[in-house]
């Protein structure tokens, strides 16, 4: 599929040049306050861990009947509603937890991957198929597996996004009842058009990108550090310079 593909060229990207999550992640502050919606789209399709770009990708494989059942055109305008609608789930979400849970952690933290999208077409594959499969050799109704799925995913990955895993199976349960029957293909090359406008804008004219706080950490797997940077290191140390006093003038010398 397309998608895994993309995925994993902008995974190998920003592990090779070290890319810091700080440039692409989804943060609440940056998104809301720093008007930088396009950190919603950009951190949908990113990983920075390999685990969890095969993670993600392998249960989108898994989804690939949708598309089949459902057709390309419909499999491609109900993902942009899953990436678009579940990272404004998210940071309402988000604001409930930091407003009325006193979250606020929510703020800061960063989170990234397609896990949002994920959940979303388990959800719509399980409602639209319907029956019973095994969980662990325990025969459940399809339409509990993404609540099962989200439950043993935080137990395996405790600093997994809740908050995104939830968001797109609520995405992805409105989907499969048919709520966006109104979304035809006009309305949907509007919207995408709106979408692509707003991005391009908030990235170029939003807060800015260069105030890199460390923030709270991020919902996800842990860092790898590209070879691309490890190069970079090694020149900066070979160009290192340091003082030193000569005859009584002070003389700058390149270390060894």
């Amino acid at each position: 599929m397309a998608t895994i593909g993309f995925c994993s060229l902008i995974w190998f990207y920003l592990w090779n040049y070290n890319v810091s999550i700080e440039k692409f992640g989804y943060q609440y502050e940056k998104v809301v306050a720093g008007r930088q919606w396009w950190r919603s789209i950009s951190a949908s399709y990113a990983h920075q861990h390999p685990l969890h770009l095969i993670f993600n990708m392998a249960s989108l494989w898994n989804s690939a009947v949708m598309e089949v059942t459902l057709g390309s055109v419909a499999y491609l305008k109900y993902t942009f509603l899953l990436v678009l609608l579940s990272m404004l789930t998210v940071t309402g979400m988000s604001y409930l937890a930091i407003r009325y849970f006193d979250r606020p952690r929510y703020r800061t933290v960063y989170s990234l991957g397609y896990s949002c999208v994920v959940f979303g077409w388990m959800m719509v594959q399980c409602e639209k198929l319907g029956g019973k499969m095994s969980y662990f050799g325990l025969m459940v109704p399809a339409r509990l597996a993404p609540f099962l799925a989200l439950g043993i995913t935080q137990l395996i990955i405790p600093n997994a996004s809740f908050i995104g895993h939830l968001s797109g199976i609520i995405v992805g349960e409105f989907i499969a009842q048919d709520f966006f029957f109104w979304f035809i293909d006009p309305v949907f090359f509007v919207v995408l058009g709106i979408t692509c406008i707003g991005a391009g804008y908030s990235y170029m004219y939003g807060g800015s990108n260069e105030d890199e706080s460390d923030g709270d950490g991020f919902l996800g797997f842990g860092t790898r550090t590209g070879w691309h940077r490890v190069q970079q290191d090694e020149e900066a140390n070979e160009n290192r310079t340091e003082m030193k006093v000569v005859n009584g003038v002070l003389v700058r010398q390149t270390a060894s």
